[in-house]
């Protein structure tokens, strides 16, 4: 069923909370804090003290051995006894202890790193390849399958349940239940291989952004950069006993010193860092893709597909490659108009700062004539806008912005950072940190928890970088649909932690990364559907995007703003002048950052689609210059390849996906048009969107689900015309 491709998915991605009611928000309970398996659903929420890596190899090895078991028992089935329940349903039911140890390492990995959990991790990986490699190869489970899929039992099925018969009979046939027995050996020994290089490929970025710093001890090497950036430097270089300045990629101060650093000396260094991530080290990653990229083509050839590209597109709206790479270059060309214009005047720009014309860049010159640009286009409303935006206003805001939106209450949870050993105080959620908080999702009119979040917002050295939504479990339906156990996600982010005795204020790219990936939380914390497979995990992957970016949105309504930006001092409302200058900036960059989002879709398809024809024995940076031409900036000399860095295509689950980053934005810059007339927190409009979106999960195909919000399919003109690029 759908929890079999969502464990491969979390695969890929590698390298009872509280009743169904409640009474004037009842506190959630808590159970006892000993179980002999915490990595299981026994608990009503994770004892995060108890999940060692140790204990995660004893429930995933418990876990496999419980799947194999169930898997034994279908296989007593007489043929003709086959149903969709003690068939279909029962193998998606097996692997449930499996996908809880997997979503909690996986997140402990990613939220506290260390050598113990990246090595349970990787045999945990490789027992789940193992046992699903198991699964797909059964043919006696296969011919079971297709005895309880004949046409007149299928016709007794819901829709819902049709729906997943069908995409567990698919997934069945793409990984490979048609093959001979030799060619199964070979497609499982390829799966452990593109495993084992995915993995490899996370852990050089994890590595290298660990180790790599540039300690810098004369100030005039650092000219031109801000105090406030100055002090940090300082701060690290202190806090690791010495004298100067250190710039490091734990920090992501790299970026800022390119930025506005005048001496070009330390911003080529820094850029070596940010771009070549590894080159010249034996963190380079450029050994891992192309070992990976010839696994995965044999991969997909051996399954019948003409490149991975294909393979991964199955499921996805796009459908194939082809398509996807069409849509890609498609908009690289709507958009080009506006981004050569964007590059014309942002190379005018940095040529008056330097004093004579600049028709081309260096790629370490980038940031800087970026910064400039900047400078010359807007007045610094980041700046004028930080003092009213404190981290608590921001979230409780956006809490009540989508509290009348979507008709929900979001209460926070009384939590404590336990240590081993310990015991959490009854009533008390635990967390894996000091800084994380928790909080419950309840429906206004029925009080009913939809799920249980946590934040786990700023930076440290063990987490990984980035912002994003991670399930931890996944809601259990009852017999009517009704939810049993509630859906638990964290959203983690980096957002720079507060300063003792300061004020705890956000930066607005920061507020947008907040929407964004709440936008994520609120499609997996609001999916209800009948079966738990279709939850919003398993949603085509060119979808999953769309509640996100659409959420993005909000972060930029002065409507939305007015409702919670307030100084920090003085409880005064932000101007709206501030807010009008907001809006205005928008615009500024933006084919830029679209552009530079399109290049590395266009790259991850290419060399998924065309590796042994463009990329084999090739300079991978060569090749990516040549084909991102009509998408990047004149540069002096060849710049480094984003495929270096790029995790979403090599070690997370966007191989051959990047692209749905702006195939959402066409959705939601269309979708947008329907709030912005009617009103951002419209309840109208947003119970529209709660019921045919963000609650029906996978339960129905995806551009379906969007003509029923929009009534058509979605026009990339009005994505243009949203953004002030139909130029």
């Amino acid at each position: 069923m759908t929890k079999i491709r969502q464990l491969l998915l979390i695969a890929a991605a590698f390298a009872g909370v509280c009743s169904a009611q409640y009474q004037e928000h009842s506190p959630i309970t808590v159970t006892a804090p000993k179980d002999a398996h915490p990595f299981f659903r026994s608990q009503s929420m994770p004892r995060w003290s108890q999940l060692t890596p140790e204990q995660a190899l004893a429930d995933a090895r418990e876990a496999v051995r419980l799947t194999r078991e169930r898997i034994q028992a279908i296989l007593t089935i007489a043929p003709e006894d086959a149903t969709f329940e003690n068939t279909f349903l029962a193998v998606d039911e097996a692997t449930d202890e499996l996908q809880c140890v997997l979503l909690s390492i996986q997140h402990l990995t990613y939220v506290a790193d260390s050598e113990e959990n990246r090595a349970a991790l990787e045999e945990i990986a490789r027992l789940l390849t193992d046992c699903t490699a198991e699964i797909f190869c059964n043919e006696r489970l296969w011919t079971l399958m297709q005895h309880a899929a004949t046409p007149e039992k299928a016709a007794r099925l819901s829709p819902v349940k049709q729906r997943a018969m069908q995409q567990c009979i698919d997934i069945f046939v793409d990984n490979g239940i048609n093959l001979s027995a030799e060619k199964k050996a070979v497609k499982t020994e390829l799966e452990k291989e593109m495993l084992q290089l995915s993995m490899l490929y996370e852990k050089n970025l994890q590595d290298f952004t660990q180790t790599w710093e540039l300690h810098i001890t004369q100030a005039d090497e650092l000219m031109g950069v801000p105090p406030e950036i100055m002090e940090a430097l300082a701060l690290a270089a202190q806090e690791t006993g010495r004298e100067g300045w250190l710039i490091t990629l734990r920090d992501e101060t790299a970026p800022s010193v390119m930025a506005f650093c005048t001496v070009e000396a330390t911003r080529k260094k820094c850029w070596h860092a940010i771009y070549g991530f590894g080159v010249g080290t034996p963190y380079d990653n450029v050994p891992v893709i192309e070992a990976l990229m010839e696994k995965r083509q044999a991969f997909a050839e051996l399954l019948g597909f003409k490149n991975f590209a294909d393979y991964e597109a199955r499921t996805r709206m796009v459908h194939n490659g082809d398509a996807a790479l069409a849509f890609v270059d498609t908009m690289i060309a709507l958009l080009k108009p506006a981004y050569d214009e964007e590059s014309r005047e942002m190379l005018a720009a940095y040529g008056q700062f330097l004093g004579h014309p600049v028709t081309k860049l260096q790629p370490w010159d980038e940031l800087q004539a970026m910064s400039i640009y900047l400078g010359h286009k807007s007045t610094n409303v980041s700046m004028m806008l930080h003092a009213y935006l404190t981290c608590e206003d921001v979230i409780n805001g956006m809490f009540t912005v989508y509290g009348e939106l979507l008709g929900i209450e979001i209460k926070e949870l009384p939590s404590a950072y336990v240590q081993p050993g310990e015991t959490c105080p009854e009533g008390v959620i635990e967390v894996w940190h000091p800084d994380v908080k928790s909080y419950a999702m309840y429906d206004k009119d029925s009080g009913t928890c939809l799920g249980v979040f946590y934040f786990d917002l700023y930076r440290r050295a063990d987490k990984r970088s980035g912002a994003w939504c991670a399930p931890i479990r996944l809601a259990t339906p009852g017999p009517g649909g009704e939810i049993v156990e509630p859906h638990v996600v964290a959203l983690v982010s980096n957002f720079a932690p507060p300063y003792p005795g300061q004020p705890n204020l956000m930066v607005h790219d920061d507020v947008i990364v907040l929407f964004h990936e709440f936008g994520h939380m609120l499609h997996h914390l609001m999916s209800h559907t009948e079966l738990k497979g279709h939850c919003a995990m398993g949603i085509a992957w060119d979808f999953s995007e769309f509640p996100s970016t659409l959420s993005e949105n909000w972060a930029w309504s002065p409507e939305v703003l007015s409702t919670f930006a307030r100084h920090y001092s003085t409880g005064r409302p932000c101007p709206q002048v501030i807010l009008d200058y907001l809006v205005d900036s928008r615009s500024i960059l933006r084919a830029t950052t679209y552009m530079d989002t399109l290049r590395k879709a266009k790259l991850d398809l290419e060399i998924h689609i065309n590796y042994q024809d463009k990329f084999k024995g090739k300079s991978i940076d060569e090749v990516s210059h040549e084909l991102a031409n009509a998408c990047q900036l004149p540069y002096e000399s060849v710049p480094y390849s984003p495929l270096r860095n790029l995790p979403h295509c090599f070690s997370g689950g966007y191989s051959a996906g990047v692209y749905s980053y702006i195939w959402s934005e066409v959705m939601a810059a269309d979708a947008y048009t329907v709030f912005a007339e009617h009103g951002m927190m419209n309840p109208e409009i947003g119970k529209r969107y709660r019921e045919t979106i963000l609650e029906k999960g996978d339960s129905i195909p995806a551009d379906e689900l969007y003509r029923m919000f929009m009534g058509r399919d979605p026009e990339p003109g009005t994505f243009l015309k949203v953004h002030q690029l139909n130029r």
